[in-house]
Order: C-alpha cells, then structure tokens, then sequence
C-alpha cells in the first residue's frame, strides 16, 4: 500500500531527507527514496503549513516494528522555492541508553506532570513512575526533573505519538504541529480535494522585544538609569553577535513612578499591548501588578523586587505564575544579617563598642519585610537590644530626620538604614553626623547607586551597606565594568547596572535554547532548569518561588548569590563581607576613631 506521495505504509528503518511540496506532494531527495518517507511522518510534514513554526525535532516510534526513528523538520525558502526539508535517522540507542518507556516518562515531565499524573496517563503504577523518573534523570545526568525536561527540548528527545492525554501539550511545538496534522487528516474523504495555497515567502525574521518598566524619571530614577543602560549594554553585544537565533533584540521601556499603583499600571498595559516577548522591572510597590499582567498575556517576566511577599505569591499559585522569576533574592535576611554583621565586628575586637544597643529605621513598603522578627531573635541570641524606629509616609522630607535623631536619643552601635532609595539614604546618613552621634550608619542597596557617593561627599567615607545582588570585583565584573564605561562615559553603580545586563543575557540564553521562541512554557522551563553566572553571581531558579538562590557566607557561592557587604573606604566600594569575592576588611570610620 502506498500513499499519494509515494510513501509506503510501514518504515523501511533506513535514513531519508527529503522536500515536502507546498502541495504535500514529496519533493526531491538527498538521502534514501520517497519510499523510505513514513506515511504518519509526511503527513505531519504536510501540516506545518497550518503552523507558524520554523522548526521542530522528536523522536517517533513505529506503529508496528516500535523502531525509533530521530526526526528533524524544518520550514526553509531556497531561491524562491518553499518546502519543509523532513529529515529521519534511525535510532539505535537513546541517549544514556533511555529506554522506550523512561522516553515517554520524559515526554511527560516536559509538561510538567506529576509522578502520580505519570502513572495515571501510562497505567502504571506511582512507584513504578517515580522510578523511571529516577533512572532517567541519572541516565542523562541531569540532578533535577526540570533539568531533565529541559535537555528534553534542547534535544528532542520527545516522544511521538505522545503519550497520554494530547491536552497536556498543546502549549508544546510538537503538540501543536501534531494537532495540526490530525486535523488535516480528519477532513472528510468525500470532498474534492482543495487546492493548498502556496505559502508565502517567510517574512524577515521579526525582532524580539524586551518590556521594560523602569523608573527614567521621578522616584529612583538615578537607579533607573543604571537598569537602563545594563539592558542596552548587554542588548547591543548580543545583537553585534548576530542577535538571537538571527533575530536582533530591541528594547520596549516605559518609564514608570515606582510609588504610584497607577503609574504602574499604565505602563504595564502599554507593554502588554505592543505585544512584546517577555517583561522586565526593577522594583516596584504594586509589584502583584507586573505579575498579573504576566499571568494574564502569558509573557514571561523577570523582576527585582527582592520582595518576600512576592516571592510567596508565586510560590502559592505555581500554576498562574509558573512564567515569573525574581532575579534576585528576598529581602527578609536584611535586618538578621545586620545584626549578625554587627556581632562579627565586635568580636574581631578593633572596635571597643560602647553601647550593646541595634536599630533599625526603617520606611514601610509595600511588601518588604527585612525580616526583623527572625532579626529580634538572632539579636537576644547574641546579645543585642534591637529597636525599630518607622518614618513617616513618602514625601516628608523631615520624617528621616525625626526618625534618625528618635533612634540616637539613646546611645546605638549602629543604625540600620531600611530604603532602597538614594534620597532616604542620603537624608538618613546627614542626619546622622549632624547629630554627631558615635553610631555605625549600615545602609541596604542605595549606597550601590552613585549618586549616594556624589551626593553625600566626604559623609559617605565609611558607610557600610548590604545587597541581596552586587556586582563582583572578580574578572567578569571588572571586564564589564570597564565595557560599561567605554559605553556611557561613567563606572556602573555596583548593583542593578549589572543586574540588569544579567538579565538581559539570561533571556537571551533561554530564547536561544529553544526551538519555538514564542513556546512561554520552554522558556520558563529552560529559565528554571539551567543556572546561569553572570557579572552579579550565579542566577539559579529552581528554587520553590522561583527566587533566585541566596545563600549565606557558609553556603555554595558558586550556585547561588551570596548577600554582599560593602564599604565605602577612600571613595571606593570595597567588599568587606561575601565569601570567596571579599576585596578587603572593615575599616572604622574616622568620625568613630575619634571617639
């Protein structure tokens, strides 16, 4: 029995390359006869047609012999002429010797189904699945399921006919090319046969756009131009590369006011509407906003709220929010390691710390914590008092000044400054040796910006400040620090300049990895299974809020993100506490020396 297109009805088992017509019709041939082409593969062939896809690749099991045969389709326009090339290899063994049936268990992590989904699709039983889990992941080296799914997509090794229910992969290129296929071949027999019209020539390839809501003006606009010009930087060395898979990146930025809900808002639906292919933010105070929005278009999207409050969100509906990361870890070990920071200094004994008293200023913001329960704890634990003194709303200039000299009236080691903004921090640290106070000042994040150190002159010598993300002084950091430079005629700032170019080769990678750029789900996937080290540290997801890993100073600094404590020391930043990444040692501060 043959088909139309000369095929025969079974697979011969040998290799083939050959042209699928606009018409179905098989074309020419660079490998084997048009007899060697299965019928089900030219039919699948036949209907990426009906699909906006360039590519796909899986491997497909005969019908009867059960043969595996490796399979590659591509849409491809020679010289005015357009076909899709299908091409099949025989499969003697899978890669780390994958068995048929641990093949289809992978198909199906690749979805995301559980072990007892597994067994329920395959009729199995839930130990039996969990134990193909297992071997497979051992067999392709792979320490995690999501890791697994991924080395799935990057390769191929997806099992067709797919196994289970075809709702699980509707959202997969495979599952929609399959579809397509099948709808193709449901037409009823009885209706003449309708011309196929030609496919039009592929369009260049569109560019990809990247949704940026960053503060340009207003509110933390001084940091917002540090996230822009990392997003640029890193855009133009990819795209002098030779772009993404041929496709050149281009930036979508609307400039957002990080205080005002609306304003938020405003920008993310502008985003959403000009169709861009995945968000980006720094921090903002109605952050649920971009996640929705996220959940609502299915865009993925990568922020830096360091906010714990959003990274339980995530946390709680995986399902909704699957396809949004935080870039950086939460802010709830700020305060604890404030203090713990504070004992270590004591300890080293260089500084004869008069007063065993800790506080803490800080600005209510929506959804930020710093973890001052847990820091009341190691406080009692290590022999502190800790006092919490709030300022007022945004906006009263005088609230850090009231706060400041509330948290002095009483002798303090030191005074926690709690905003992510340059104004407060600068106002905070005036205040402080206005009131000639013998305090440490142990801002967290603004000192990163450089505006801190410009503004406050010679008053910034010796503050020391704390990051969740800061930019290494290692090669990597010191490489991109001078290629910013050359770029925009000013060093970065020491957090979100180089977090944002982070950022922005992550994506890149994970657009890279996957065959279907428009597949959110695989580049959730790719996002999640493969840590990344960039100029700030190793970016690693898989983690249960999708938070990028933090550790602390007894942790594996090569797989995660280590909380950095810098010091303004001779006008440079020196990084007195990090690990394996320290440049130097806690100098105290002249007006402490006098005392």
């Amino acid at each position: 029995m043959t088909t139309p297109g000369g095929s025969r009805s079974t697979w011969s088992g040998a290799a083939f390359t050959v042209q699928v017509r606009p018409d179905g019709r098989l074309g020419l041939t660079d490998r084997g006869t048009h007899s060697d082409v299965p019928p089900q593969l030219h039919r699948i062939a036949s209907a990426m047609r009906h699909t906006d896809l360039r590519e796909c690749r899986f491997h497909w099991r005969a019908p009867r012999s059960a043969r595996l045969c490796r399979v590659s389709l591509t849409a491809r326009a020679e010289l005015g002429f357009d076909h899709v090339e299908l091409s099949g290899d025989p499969v003697e063994q899978l890669p780390g010797g994958l068995s048929t049936r641990e093949l289809e268990v992978l198909t199906m992590l690749v979805v995301g189904l559980s072990n007892a989904e597994v067994a329920g699709e395959l009729g199995i039983t839930q130990r039996t699945a969990a134990t193909h889990v297992t071997h497979l992941m051992q067999k392709l080296g792979t320490p995690t399921r999501t890791a697994a799914a991924t080395r799935a997509l990057d390769t191929g090794l997806l099992c067709v006919p797919l196994p289970g229910s075809a709702e699980h992969y509707a959202g997969l290129s495979v599952g929609r090319l399959l579809a397509a296929a099948s709808s193709d071949a449901a037409a009823p027999s009885g209706e003449p046969r309708r011309e196929v019209p030609r496919p039009r020539r592929p369009e260049p390839r569109r560019e990809l756009v990247v949704g940026a809501a960053l503060p340009l003006t207003g509110t933390g606009s001084d940091d917002g131009r540090e996230m822009i010009n990392g997003l640029q930087l890193a855009i133009e060395e990819i795209n002098a590369a030779g772009g993404v898979r041929g496709r050149r990146v281009r930036a979508a930025v609307r400039d957002v006011e990080v205080t005002s809900s609306t304003s938020v808002r405003t920008a993310f639906e502008s985003l959403a509407r000009g169709g861009v292919d995945i968000l980006t933010s720094g921090y903002l105070a109605a952050q649920e906003i971009g996640h929705e929005t996220a959940a609502t278009t299915g865009v993925p999207y990568l922020h830096a709220a360091t906010s714990g409050a959003m990274e339980q969100m995530v946390r709680d509906d995986l399902g909704r929010f699957g396809r949004v990361f935080q870039v950086c870890a939460s802010d709830t070990e700020y305060a604890s390691r404030f203090v713990s920071f504070m004992t270590s200094v004591r300890e080293q004994g260089h500084w004869g710390i008069a007063s065993d008293r800790l506080v803490i200023v800080v600005r209510p913001w929506h959804g930020v914590d710093f973890g001052i329960d847990r820091a009341r704890t190691v406080a009692d634990r290590q022999g502190w008092s800790l006092d919490v003194v709030p300022v007022g709303r945004a906006g009263d200039g005088d609230g850090w000044a009231r706060a400041m000299g509330a948290a002095v009236r009483e002798p303090a080691a030191a005074v926690m400054i709690g905003s992510f903004f340059v104004d407060d921090a600068v106002r905070a640290v005036t205040a402080l040796h206005e009131r000639g106070a013998p305090a440490l000042p142990y801002s967290i994040y603004a000192p990163s910006v450089p505006a801190f150190r410009h503004r406050l002159g010679r008053l910034a010598e010796g503050v020391v400040w704390a990051t969740t993300t800061g930019t290494y002084s290692d090669r990597p950091g010191r490489a991109f620090a001078r290629r910013y430079t050359d770029r925009f005629g000013a060093a970065p700032g020491r957090s979100h300049a180089g977090l944002a170019y982070d950022r922005m080769q992550r994506i890149a990678r994970a657009w890279s990895a996957c065959g279907d750029l428009s597949d959110a789900d695989a580049i959730a996937t790719h996002l999640r299974a493969e840590p990344y080290r960039g100029v700030n540290g190793t970016y690693n997801f898989d983690t249960p809020g999708q938070v990028a890993l933090g550790v602390d100073e007894h942790g594996d600094p090569s797989l995660a993100q280590p909380q950095l404590i810098y010091q303004v020391q001779d006008g440079r930043q020196v990084i007195i506490n990090g690990g394996p990444f320290r440049t130097g040692e806690f100098r105290l501060p002249a007006h402490l020396q006098r005392r």
